[in-house]
C-alpha cells in the first residue's frame, strides 16, 4: 500500500485549500436582466471625445451625491436619502457597448473597440468602459457642386462643416446638408434636392465625398389659410406674417413669421404645415393655438428691505386686430410699520435721522395699463401706449412718485434689427433728506431744495437701436450685439428738466478652440467675451426758469438721467452704483465727539480728518458721463460648470456741476464661477475692490433755528478708506471682497 509522505501531503491540502477558496470568491453566475448596484462609470481610452457626451449615451450611470454639498456625508453612509443609487444589468451593458460602437462609427472611428470591466467594491461595482478608438476613416476630398449658381463661394464655405482631412463624421455630413439645403432654400428653391455619394473606404482608411445640389424651380407663396384660431381674425393674423402671397417662399420667411405669431400673448403655438414637393406655387396652411382669451394672475412675497410685496397682472387678449391690454400692480412696503426692524428685517429709517422717516414706511406701489398693437401695416413694426403711476423707496434715502404716459413705436429693420422711438411725460416729484438733494442735484440751500421736491414735469423723447450678431441668447460664444439710446428733454418736448442724453453700450465674444462638429458638439468652449459703455449727458440751462430758479448757472439733471457704475452688471468690484463721484455724509454727533461744535459745523469749519471712517457713509452722487470697459475670460470646467477671470473698469464723470464730488474712476478684477441650470445661468462673481484711502468732500445735515433740515458742505475733506480702521486680516478681505448672485451672464 501507498503512503504519500508528508510534503505531498500538505501540497495536496494546500491545493484543496485554494480550491475552496477560488470557489469562494467567484462571482455567482448571473442571468442577463439580473441587477446590480453601480458605484461609478468611467471610460478610459475616450480622448477623441468627451467622457461627458459618452454618459449622455449608455443606459449604464454612476450613483452620484444628490446635492454637492452632502458629498462628506455620502461618503460615510450609503443611504439613499442621500445617494442617488443607480442598477443596471448585463443585457443594459451590451446595449451601452452597442451604442457606443455606433456612438463612435458615427463619427468616423469605424474601428473602434469597446469591452467592459467590473470591479466589485464596497457599495457595489466601479463599471469601466475600455475603448480603443483606433484611427478614423477620414475625408480624402469633398466636392460640392451646383446645376445652377445659386449660392456664392462665400456662402459654399460658410455652409460646408465637413473638411477634407477631417474624419468622416456623418454628424457633420448631416449639418453640411441641413445648412446647404437652408441656404439654398432662402435662395427661392423651396424644393432643393441635395445628393450624396459617400463610397466604401479604401485600404489606407480614405473616402472621397461628393455633394450634388439641385436648386430646382424657384417657388413662391400661393394661398395662405390658417387652422386653430377663434377669437383672432385670419386678417389679424395675416399682417403678423413675413410671408405674403407673390412672395418667394423662403426659409426665414417661415421663421420668422412663426417667431412673429408667437410674439402675442394671444397666440401659443404657430407652426407653419409644409406644402408638398414639386408644385412650384406653394399654398401655405398655417396652424395656430389661441392662448385664452383673458388671463389673471397674482403673487405674493417678502423680502427684508421692502416688506410684504403682491403682484398681479390681468391681461385680455381679444380686442380685435391682435392687439391686447395689459393691466398690471405691484404693491410694496406692506406691514412696514410693524416689521421695521423686526427679526430678519432690515430698519427702513436711522434711528438718529433728522427728518421724519415715516414717510418711508408707507405702501410703495407701481401701476400701468398698456395698449399694444403689434403688427401695424406689416408684421415688423408695432406700437404700445401706456398710463402709468408709481411710488418708489429707496430705503432711507429718498421716496420717488411719478405719474404720467409713454408712447412708443418700435420697427425692425431686419431680424434682430430694431429701431424705435418713445415718448414719455410724467410729473415727477423727489421727497428725500436734504443730503440726497445736495449729492443727487448739486443744489444744498434749503429753498432750492424745496423747490425741487414739488411735482415737476419729465418729458423725454428718445430713439434707441439695437444689432444681435451673437450665436446664443443666454451664452454667447461668438458674435457680437450693440445699443444705442438718445434722449433729449427740453420745454419743446413739454419737460421742466432739460437735457441731452446718449449712450452707447456693446459687447464682442470670441471662441478660442471651438470643438469641431465631427467629433464633440456638446463640449463648451473657452470664449473671450468683451464689453464697452460710454455714455453722456448734458443739462440745458434754460430748465432753471421752468424749475423755479434763477436763470444764472447751468441746468439741472435729474437723478434718472445720471451715469453710475458699480454692480453685478458693470464694476462687479463695487456694489450697486456705489463707483462714480461720491461725498461722505458725517453725523452731528461724530463731528461733535472730535471736538467741532455747533457753530463750526454751522460755519463749515469743522475739521473732520479724525472722524473714525467707520462713523462716515458714502453717497454717490451720480456723474454726466461714463466710459467702461470688461473683459472675460469663460473657461467650462465641467460638463455644466463654468470659471471665469474677468477685469471691470469705469471712470464716472462730472461736468461743470457746481457739486462737491468729482469724477471717480477704478479697475477691479475678480473671478466667478457659471452653472447651467434647467432655469438659465446662475453666476456666482467675486471683485476685488481696490480700496486705498481717497480724499472726499464731507457733508453733514443740520437743522436750522427754525426747524429745516439744511445740508452744510465742510470746507475740510476727509482722507477716507472703508476697510479703516480694520479689526484684522479676515475683516480686511471681507471689505474688499464683493460677492454678486445673479441669473444670466453679466454681459
Amino acid at each position: 500500500m501507498y503512503v504519500p509522505n508528508p510534503r505531498e501531503l500538505l501540497t495536496t491540502c494546500l491545493l484543496a485549500l485554494c480550491a475552496r477558496s477560488v470557489q469562494a470568491q467567484r462571482v455567482p453566475a448571473r442571468s442577463p436582466h439580473d441587477s446590480i448596484d453601480v458605484h461609478t462609470v468611467t471610460f478610459a481610452g475616450a480622448s477623441a471625445v468627451s467622457a461627458d457626451d459618452l454618459k449622455l449615451v449608455v443606459f449604464t450611470r454612476g450613483s452620484p451625491c444628490r446635492l454637492p454639498f452632502l458629498i462628506p456625508v455620502c461618503k460615510l453612509t450609503p443611504s439613499q436619502l442621500f445617494t442617488d443609487r443607480r442598477r443596471t444589468t448585463s443585457a443594459a451593458l451590451g446595449e451601452d457597448i452597442t451604442a457606443l460602437h455606433v456612438y463612435y462609427w458615427r463619427r468616423g472611428f469605424r474601428e473602434a473597440q469597446v469591452d467592459t470591466q467590473l470591479v466589485q467594491v464596497k457599495r457595489g461595482y466601479d463599471v469601466a468602459f475600455h475603448i480603443v478608438e483606433g484611427e478614423p476613416t477620414r475625408v480624402s476630398s469633398l466636392e460640392v457642386t451646383q446645376s445652377l449658381p445659386v449660392l456664392s463661394p462665400t456662402e459654399l464655405a460658410e455652409s460646408v462643416a465637413l473638411r477634407q482631412g477631417d474624419p468622416l463624421s456623418l454628424i457633420a455630413l448631416d449639418s453640411t446638408l441641413a445648412r446647404l439645403r437652408a441656404a439654398v432654400w432662402n435662395k427661392g428653391y423651396g424644393d432643393v434636392r441635395i445628393d450624396t455619394t459617400v463610397p466604401r473606404a479604401d485600404v489606407s482608411r480614405q473616402v472621397p465625398v461628393r455633394i450634388v445640389i439641385a436648386p430646382g424651380p424657384t417657388t413662391r407663396i400661393g394661398r395662405i389659410e390658417f387652422q386653430g384660431n377663434h377669437y383672432l381674425s385670419s386678417a389679424a393674423l395675416q399682417r403678423g406674417l413675413l410671408l405674403q402671397p407673390g412672395a418667394l417662399y423662403t426659409r426665414d420667411a417661415v421663421l420668422e413669421s412663426q417667431k412673429r405669431l408667437l410674439q402675442s400673448p394671444a397666440v401659443s403655438r404657430a407652426l407653419v404645415l409644409t406644402p408638398s414637393v414639386g408644385d412650384s406655387i406653394k399654398d401655405l396652411t398655417i396652424a395656430v393655438s389661441e392662448a385664452p382669451a383673458h388671463h389673471a394672475e397674482l403673487t405674493l412675497g417678502f423680502n427684508t428691505i421692502e416688506f410684504g410685496q403682491a403682484d398681479a397682472e390681468v391681461r385680455d387678449n381679444a380686442l380685435g386686430a391682435g392687439r391686447w391690454l395689459r393691466a398690471h400692480a405691484a404693491v410694496g412696503n406692506l406691514l412696514a410699520q410693524q416689521l421695521d426692524g423686526r427679526a430678519i428685517f432690515q430698519r427702513a429709517v436711522p434711528t438718529d435721522a433728522t427728518y421724519d422717516g415715516t414717510a418711508f414706511l408707507r405702501p410703495t406701489y407701481q401701476a400701468s395699463l398698456t395698449l399694444t398693437q403689434p403688427w401695424i401695416r406689416s408684421a415688423r413694426t408695432s406700437a404700445a401706449i401706456s398710463a402709468f403711476a408709481g411710488r418708489r423707496s429707496l430705503v432711507g434715502v429718498v421716496i420717488d412718485e411719478d405719474v404720467g404716459a409713454s408712447l412708443g413705436i418700435v420697427r425692425e429693420l431686419a431680424p434682430k434689427i430694431p429701431i424705435g422711438i418713445n415718448y414719455r411725460v410724467e410729473a415727477t416729484r423727489v421727497q428725500s433728506s436734504a443730503v440726497y438733494f445736495c449729492a443727487g442735484y448739486g443744489i444744498c440751500d434749503a429753498p432750492t431744495t424745496q423747490s425741487l421736491a414739488t411735482l415737476r414735469r419729465l418729458a423725454p423723447i428718445a430713439l434707441s437701436a439695437s444689432i444681435d450678431r451673437s450665436d446664443d441668447l443666454e451664452s454667447p460664444t461668438t458674435g457680437y450685439t450693440a445699443l444705442l439710446d438718445a434722449e433729449h428733454a427740453s420745454s419743446v418736448t413739454g419737460s421742466a428738466f432739460a437735457h441731452n442724453r446718449v449712450a452707447l453700450d456693446a459687447a464682442f465674444y470670441h471662441a478660442f478652440a471651438t470643438p469641431s462638429p465631427t467629433l464633440d458638439a456638446g463640449r463648451a468652449p473657452t470664449v473671450l467675451a468683451l464689453h464697452g459703455r460710454f455714455g453722456m449727458v448734458r443739462p440745458l440751462s434754460g430748465d432753471r426758469q421752468a424749475l423755479g430758479l434763477s436763470a444764472d448757472g447751468e441746468g439741472i439733471l435729474h437723478p434718472r438721467a445720471r451715469f453710475y457704475a458699480g454692480g453685478m452688471q458693470s464694476v462687479r468690484g463695487f456694489s450697486e452704483n456705489e463707483l462714480g463721484p461720491r461725498v461722505v455724509q458725517a453725523r452731528r454727533a461724530s463731528l461733535i465727539a472730535v471736538g467741532c461744535t455747533d457753530a463750526t459745523i454751522a460755519s463749515g469749519q469743522c475739521d473732520p480728518s479724525t472722524v473714525p471712517n467707520d462713523q462716515l457713509f458714502e453717497r454717490p452722487t451720480g456723474g454726466s458721463s461714463v466710459v467702461e470697459g470688461s473683459v472675460e475670460v469663460r473657461i467650462p470646467l465641467l460638463k455644466q460648470v463654468g470659471g471665469v477671470v474677468f477685469a471691470d473698469g469705469a471712470y464716472v464723470g462730472t461736468g461743470g456741476l457746481a457739486i462737491a464730488a468729482r469724477g471717480r474712476g477704478a479697475v477691479t478684477p475678480g473671478f466667478g464661477f457659471r452653472y447651467r441650470s434647467p432655469l438659465g445661468v446662475l453666476r456666482l462673481d467675486l471683485g476685488f475692490r481696490p480700496v486705498g484711502a481717497e480724499s472726499l468732500p464731507v457733508v453733514v445735515a443740520i437743522a436750522d433755528s427754525s426747524g429745516t433740515e439744511r445740508v452744510v458742505h465742510l470746507a475740510h475733506e476727509k482722507n477716507y478708506s472703508p476697510i479703516d480702521p480694520s479689526t484684522g486680516t479676515l475683516h480686511s478681505i471681507a471689505r474688499r471682497l464683493v460677492v454678486h448672485f445673479a441669473m444670466g451672464q453679466a454681459f
